[in-house]
C-alpha cells in the first residue's frame, strides 16, 4: 500500500514540476507476475513514472494486453551474458557442495541440499534471470529511481539505494516443483487432466494404494534375482513386467512420487505379470513413525543453524561483490520447511524397504530424484547394484554436459548404465566423468512393441509435437524467445491450415509448460489440442510430424515411419545434437516450413527417401528393437 509520507518523501525528490532531481531524470517500474496490476495506473501517476520494465512472460503479457508501453528486461542482456548466467546457475546450484556448509547438509550418509537440487534450480534459474538484468538495467541507469514490489525489490537493494517498494514479497506463495500434481483421467473417449496439491494427491495415493499392496505382495525367494524397479511407469515397462514372466527374476514397484496402478489398465499389466508391489505406507508402523519424527528433528537442527552461516553464505551467494543470499534466503528457508518431513519419511521409509527385502538390483531412471539419491544410498550401504536406464533422447553435445549432469542422467553414482544404441555410447565415451565400462547397449523396453506402420492410407492429419521452452535452461525463460515460440506456431497453424489439412497438437504433460492452447484456438477452433495418452497412437493416426524442439517424440516417429519436419525454435546454445545434425535437411527454418510440408504431402519419392534416411539414425540409435525387455533381464541377472 502506498502511504501518504512516502508519496511526500517521492514528492520532496521529484520537485515541483514533477521531474525527478536524479541525473538521468527517470524513474523505472519493475513488473513481473506477481506484481498488482490493478495498482500500475495509480503508481505510475504518484511516482511519475518515465519507464515500465517487464522481467517475464507473464507480466509483458498482462502489460500488452492492457496497451500498456513498456521495455523487457531481455533487451538489456547479450547472448554471451544469457550464456554465463546458465554457467552460474551449475555453480550456485551446488552450494550443498561447499566445504563449509556440508556439515549442515549430511544426514544418513545423504547431502539434503543435492536432494533439493532439481527444486533449488527451478527457482535460482528464475532468479538469476532477474538478478542479472537488473545489474545490466542498474549500470545503464545508476541514476534512476527504481520503484518495484517482490523480488525485484529485493534485488533492487542490492545494487541502489534509491529505490521505492509497494506491495509485499509474496513468500508464501510460491509454488515449488513437485507442490502440485498433473492427473490426467480418461472419460468415456475424452482425456481430461486437472492438478491437485501435493497433499491430496499423496492421500488419494494413500487409500488407492491399500488395496493395491494386499493384491500384489512381492513373492521374494533367495533363489531368485530380487530387482526394486524404483519410480518406474507401469504403462511404458509393460514388455518388461511381461517378459518377466518367462525368466526366473522378481520384479518390484516401488514409487513415492508415482503408484504402481492408477487405472484399469495398469491394473490389467500388474495382474498379468510377475510384479510385486511395495507401498511406502506398508512400511510404517508405530516404531517406523518415531524414527521419522527424530529424524525431522534433526534435519531441522541442522537446517536452522546452516540460516546462521549468513556470512558464509553471503560470500557463496555473489558476483562481482554483490551478494544476493539476503535476497534468496526466505525463498530456501520456504522450500525447506516443505520439505523436511517428506525427506525424513522418504528416508526411513526406503531405510526400511531395504531391511524387509532382499534386493540384488535396483533400477532407477535418473539420479536427480529424492527417491532415487535416497535408494542410491541405501543400495551402497547395502551392496545392492545399481542400474540406470536411459529413458530419453538426450543433447548429445558437449555444451549440455551440465545441463544433462544437472538432470541426473549420467551414471555418476550408478553401477551401470543401460542405454538405447551406439550413437548414446559414441558419445558418452567421450564425457571425462563417465567410466565407459558402465555402458552397456540395451535398448528400450517401451518400444518392443511398435512396430512400422504402413503410409499407404493418407489421413490427411498433421502431428505438432509441441514442446515449449525448456524451464531448466535460462534462454526457454527469456520473453523474446517465448513471443518466437507463439509466432511459430501462430505460423505451423495458418500454413497447415492453408493446405485443408487436419493439425492435431500434442503438448508434453508438464507443469512446466507454457499453455498455448488459447493461442491454437485463436487461430482455428478446428485444431485439436492434446496433453494426455498414447502418442504412438497419435503418431500413426498422423502422415506428417512437425517438432518444435529437441523431443524423444522425433525418433518415436521414425519408428513408426513418419517423416518428421524439426523447427528448432529456441537456440539454447547447446550444441546441434546428432537428433538434428543427421538430418538436417528436414532440420528448417520457419520461411521454409509450408514449402516442404506441401512436398512432403505431395511427392511420395521425396517422402520416402526421408523415411529411409530416417530408418538409417533408428538403426544406430535404437539397438534390440523388439527384445530389448529380454536383453535387459538377461543382463540384469549377471550383475
Amino acid at each position: 500500500m502506498i502511504t501518504r509520507w512516502k508519496i511526500f518523501l517521492l514528492m520532496i525528490m521529484i520537485g515541483k514540476n514533477g521531474k525527478s532531481k536524479n541525473a538521468d531524470n527517470s524513474v523505472i517500474l519493475l513488473i513481473d507476475s506477481d506484481f498488482d496490476l490493478s495498482k500500475i495506473k495509480t503508481i505510475k501517476k504518484d511516482f511519475h513514472c518515465d519507464k515500465i520494465i517487464s522481467f517475464d512472460y507473464d507480466s509483458h503479457k498482462n502489460l500488452h494486453l492492457e496497451n500498456t508501453k513498456h521495455e523487457i528486461s531481455d533487451e538489456f542482456i547479450t547472448q554471451e551474458e544469457t550464456n554465463e548466467i546458465q554457467n552460474h546457475l551449475y555453480t550456485f546450484s551446488k552450494w550443498y557442495d561447499e566445504k563449509s556448509l556440508q556439515k549442515f547438509f549430511m544426514v544418513e550418509g545423504l547431502n539434503i541440499g543435492q536432494l533439493l537440487q532439481e527444486q533449488f534450480i527451478d527457482y535460482m534459474i528464475k532468479f538469476l534471470k532477474k538478478f542479472f538484468e537488473f545489474k545490466k538495467i542498474y549500470e545503464k541507469f545508476p541514476d534512476a529511481l527504481f520503484v518495484s514490489s517482490g523480488i525485484l525489490y529485493e534485488i533492487s537493494t542490492i545494487f541502489s539505494s534509491n529505490i521505492q517498494q509497494v506491495g509485499i514479497n509474496k513468500v508464501d506463495n510460491y509454488d515449488f516443483v513437485h507442490d502440485k500434481v498433473r492427473v490426467d483421467v480418461n472419460v468415456g473417449k475424452n482425456r481430461i487432466n486437472f492438478s491437485l496439491s501435493s497433499s491430496k494427491y499423496k492421500k488419494i495415493k494413500h487409500f488407492s494404494e491399500k488395496f493395491t499392496q494386499s493384491l500384489f505382495e512381492p513373492k521374494i525367494s533367495s533363489n531368485s534375482h530380487n530387482v526394486l524397479l524404483v519410480e518406474l511407469s507401469t504403462e511404458i515397462y509393460q514388455k518388461l513386467l511381461d517378459e518377466s514372466r518367462n525368466h526366473d527374476i522378481n520384479l518390484i514397484q516401488f514409487g513415492i512420487r508415482r503408484p504402481a496402478i492408477w487405472n484399469m489398465e495398469t491394473f490389467k499389466i500388474i495382474k498379468n505379470s510377475k510384479c510385486g508391489i511395495v507401498t511406502p505406507d506398508s512400511l510404517i508402523d508405530s516404531e517406523l513413525k518415531i524414527k521419522i519424527q527424530e529424524q525431522k528433528n534433526l534435519i531441522t537442527k541442522q537446517i536452522s543453524d546452516l540460516y546462521q552461516q549468513d556470512e558464509i553464505l553471503s560470500k557463496y551467494f555473489s558476483y562481482e561483490g554483490y551478494s544476493f543470499w539476503l535476497a534468496i534466503k526466505p525463498i530456501i528457508q520456504k522450500l525447506f520447511e516443505k520439505r523436511i518431513e517428506q525427506i525424513a519419511r522418504d528416508i526411513q521409509t526406503i531405510k526400511a524397504l531395504f531391511q524387509k527385502i532382499t534386493i540384488d538390483t535396483a533400477i532407477i531412471s535418473s539420479e536427480i530424484g529424492i527417491t532415487e539419491q535416497i535408494v542410491i544410498n541405501e543400495s551402497k550401504k547395502c551392496g545392492v547394484k545399481l542400474a540406470l536406464l536411459q529413458h530419453g533422447v538426450y543433447y548429445d553435445t558437449k555444451e549440455a554436459k551440465e545441463k544433462n549432469l544437472s538432470q541426473g542422467l549420467y551414471p555418476i553414482k550408478s553401477d551401470k548404465f543401460l542405454i538405447w544404441g551406439r550413437v548414446s555410447e559414441n558419445y558418452l565415451k567421450n564425457i571425462d566423468i563417465i567410466e565407459p565400462k558402465k555402458l552397456k547397449i540395451i535398448g528400450h523396453p517401451k518400444y518392443d512393441s511398435w512396430k512400422s506402420v504402413s503410409t499407404d492410407n493418407d489421413s490427411g492429419a498433421v502431428l505438432l509435437a509441441l514442446t515449449g521452452p525448456e524451464h531448466m535452461v535460462i534462454q526457454g525463460h527469456q520473453i523474446s524467445n517465448i513471443k518466437k515460440f507463439e509466432n511459430y506456431l501462430e505460423e505451423i497453424c495458418k500454413a497447415v491450415s492453408a493446405m485443408k489439412k487436419k493439425l492435431i497438437i500434442k503438448t508434453h504433460p508438464s507443469f512446466h509448460v507454457f499453455d498455448f492452447t488459447d493461442l491454437i484456438k485463436k487461430n482455428s477452433s478446428d485444431i485439436e489440442v492434446i496433453s494426455g495418452g498414447s502418442i504412438m497412437e497419435l503418431i500413426n493416426s498422423c502422415d506428417i510430424i512437425v517438432a518444435t524442439n529437441h523431443t524423444t517424440a522425433i525418433l518415436e516417429s521414425y519408428l513408426l515411419q513418419r517423416p518428421v519436419i524439426c523447427l528448432p525454435i529456441i537456440d539454447y546454445n547447446l550444441g546441434i545434437p546428432t537428433l538434428f545434425d543427421f538430418n538436417s535437411d528436414m532440420n528448417i527454418p520457419i520461411e521454409k516450413f509450408q514449402v516442404t510440408l506441401e512436398k512432403l504431402m505431395r511427392d511420395n519419392n521425396f517422402k520416402n527417401q526421408i523415411i529411409r534416411k530416417q530408418n538409417q539414425f533408428v538403426e544406430n540409435y535404437l539397438a534390440n528393437h523388439g527384445s530389448s525387455s529380454k536383453k535387459l533381464i538377461e543382463y540384469i541377472k549377471t550383475m
